[in-house]
């Protein structure tokens, strides 16, 4: 026997009877899964989709329906067309439901006093209509077992088929009709359907037509206006669920939990026995029908990356069904990791690179990068959103700075490093020195500008005006300046220092001051001295006798002194003649003045004559080119200007003589 469309309990009863066979399984329920959103931080939540598509036993198997008219004559032309109309809308019902396309066919059979075959199996549900609209009633009496043995006849015998027969009329049969043979005979190869219309049949008549239960497989109606009434009903019956108590067991794997409460169900189905692990959906039955089953998970654990969110999703039914619901992954987002960099060193004023390149994300490049942390005391950033970002330092101290990453998924992960900013010390640039000879007891001044890197930085001045006075140390701004008043001659060297209040300094001099005084005495000398090698460069290894003549004096009331200065350097075949004088100093034993001359009778230099009075008498003589202060002559070459003289009188004498 072909499979029985009724639920478990109606196969249980024909298979008592002897009259049914194990039914052919029923078609799996296409089961579907999502989950939403697929990406989510460490610890999120995301909601789960799962859907299961029932069948009907028309969708399932492929199903065989006979329907069976009465065209007796106690029904009228228009009562006909009514049930021609009725039974036209069943064949669209279970069209619709899925009977053709699966592979079932209809075939429509009428009784009166005999019977006759409408159309046979077909799978054309087009010709079906056709047929039952054009189908004239034969009119006659009411033979109930020739229509239940002509659909008998057309019905294969075929396993793995679904047969199905409706059976509608308005009367008891003919007195004798063998209705409960043809009914028996029938329902051994199908499951049969009565549908009785108005008073002139019982309900006994329709009990022996169709199949057990009778609760299930009768439909009384009052007339055939009312039949449009008991369509879905009457086809609900046929097209019965495909699974019987359905059970949907879901397991979340490890590193989830399933969020209490959260489950539910469409379609009426009942969830049961939540734990943190899961859940159990039930329903009665499904048929033609989408449940979806919702539920909420909670990312507890450390892995993360492509996870996956169910353990199982196990799928039980009275059928024997076979599902696997496909599997849910959801995405967890991996914290990024900050790496700011080594710690750094940078001077006042200057840059240096954070580099924060070595900060990473497993899912891909970093969606952010954020510096901050600079004291503004000390720093500041440039370019803070870039993985390498500008540090520019501005005082002396460590300033810690913290970098901050941010991935696609909106989490973050810091680091910091230190940055010892340096102290620099000030730079220090004297503009204006005294270059002329200064009178004793007059201003001498000095101007000058300095610089710092350290923004934050403050500055005191000090200056040593080189005669034993020391201007003690004050607040300093650039650009800076001095004056002093020299009690006595000499030639002195201004030394200026600007300090930071870090301690670094810088100190610049003047060179040398000459401070004269007119009253002061004046020097005359002559003689000769034994030059060295190396004091004539254009003949390093001349040396030898250079005879030496000079006074030095300032007349009454001047302030530039007078006289004449020759020297003879032979073995260099230089003969100097000084031509003006600048200055003169006379201080102690020591006397020094400046002036121009010729060599060899061209002019264009100028000299410098140092001498000391003592035993023994000493001298240096300096001369050099005034345009480009190249050295023509210096036997004390390479000492400082005001350096005392070293090189003795060979002969001759050098006096001071006091004013």
């Amino acid at each position: 026997m072909t499979r029985s469309f009724t639920a478990l309990a109606a196969t249980l009863a024909l298979a008592a009877t002897g009259l049914a066979g194990a039914p052919p399984a029923s078609a799996d329920p296409s089961p579907g899964a999502s989950a939403s959103p697929t990406s989510i931080n460490p610890g999120g939540t995301s909601t789960v989709t799962l859907t299961l598509q029932g069948e009907t036993s028309v969708q399932s198997t492929p199903t065989d329906l006979v329907l069976v008219l009465d065209e007796s004559g106690s029904i009228s032309p228009a009562d006909f067309t009514t049930l021609k109309t009725f039974a036209n809308s069943v064949v669209n019902a279970v069209a619709a439901d899925g009977l053709f396309t699966q592979g079932g066919r209809v075939g429509v059979v009428g009784f009166a006093s005999g019977q006759e075959t409408i159309i046979g199996l077909s799978s054309n549900q087009g010709d079906v209509n056709t047929a039952i609209t054009n189908n004239p009633q034969s009119t006659g009496t009411t033979c109930i077992s020739c229509g239940l043995n002509q659909a008998a006849s057309i019905l294969p015998d075929t396993a793995g088929r679904n047969q199905v027969v409706i059976v509608i009329t308005d009367g008891n049969a003919n007195g004798g009709d063998p209705t409960l043979a043809a009914a028996t005979a029938l329902q051994s190869e199908a499951e049969v359907f009565a549908v009785g219309v108005g008073s002139g049949i019982n309900q006994a008549t329709l009990n022996t037509i169709a199949s057990e239960p009778d609760a299930t497989h009768t439909f009384p109606v009052a007339d055939f206006a009312s039949l449009a009434a008991i369509l879905q009903q009457l086809v609900a019956a046929v097209n019965v669920p495909g699974a019987t108590n359905p059970q949907i067991v879901v397991t979340v794997a490890n590193g989830w939990d399933y969020v209490a409460g959260t489950a539910a169900a469409t379609l009426g189905a009942a969830v049961s026995g939540e734990t943190l692990a899961g859940f159990t959906v039930k329903r009665a039955n499904l048929g033609d029908e989408l449940l979806t089953i919702t539920y909420d998970v909670v990312h507890e654990g450390t892995p993360c990356g492509s996870l996956p969110v169910n353990q199982s999703v196990t799928y039980t039914d009275d059928e024997g069904a076979t599902v696997n619901f496909p599997a849910v992954n959801v995405y967890v987002n991996c914290a990024p990791v900050a790496d700011a960099g080594p710690d750094v060193s940078v001077a006042e004023g200057s840059t240096v690179a954070l580099d924060g390149s070595g900060s990473s994300d497993t899912e891909g490049p970093l969606a952010a990068y954020a510096w901050s942390g600079a004291a503004p005391a000390i720093g500041s950033i440039t370019n803070a959103n870039s993985a390498i970002a500008t540090y520019n330092g501005l005082d002396d101290g460590v300033d810690a700075v913290t970098l901050e990453v941010t991935d696609a998924g909106g989490l973050t992960d810091s680091d910091s490093t230190d940055v010892t900013v340096t102290n620099v010390a000030p730079s220090l640039t004297l503009t204006s020195c005294p270059v002329a000879p200064n009178q004793v007891g007059t201003d001498v001044s000095f101007a000058g500008t300095f610089t710092d890197p350290g923004v934050n930085d403050t500055h005191t001045m000090t200056v040593d005006w080189g005669d034993g006075a020391v201007s003690p140390a004050t607040a300093a701004t650039s650009p800076v300046g001095g004056t002093h008043q020299y009690t006595s001659a000499g030639i002195f060297d201004i030394a200026v220092t600007v300090t930071d209040d870090d301690g670094g300094s810088d100190t610049e001099t003047c060179g040398f001051v000459v401070v004269f005084d007119p009253d002061g005495g004046f020097v005359t000398g002559g003689g000769w001295i034994t030059s060295p090698a190396g004091a004539y460069p254009a003949d390093p290894d001349a040396s030898g006798r250079a005879n030496i003549g000079f006074v030095s004096k300032y007349k009454k009331g001047a302030t530039v002194p007078t006289g004449s200065t020759e020297f003879q350097f032979q073995a260099g075949n230089l003969n100097f003649h000084s031509s003006t004088y600048q200055w003169l100093v006379v201080a102690g034993t020591k006397a020094q003045y400046k002036g121009t001359g010729t060599v060899n009778g061209a002019s264009g230099y100028s000299f410098m004559l140092t001498a000391t009075d003592g035993s023994p008498d000493k001298l240096r003589m300096k001369i050099w080119k005034t345009s480009d202060s190249t050295i023509v002559y210096d036997n004390q070459i390479g000492s400082g200007d005001t350096a005392n003289p070293t090189t003795a009188l060979s002969g001759g004498q050098i006096v001071i003589h006091k004013g």
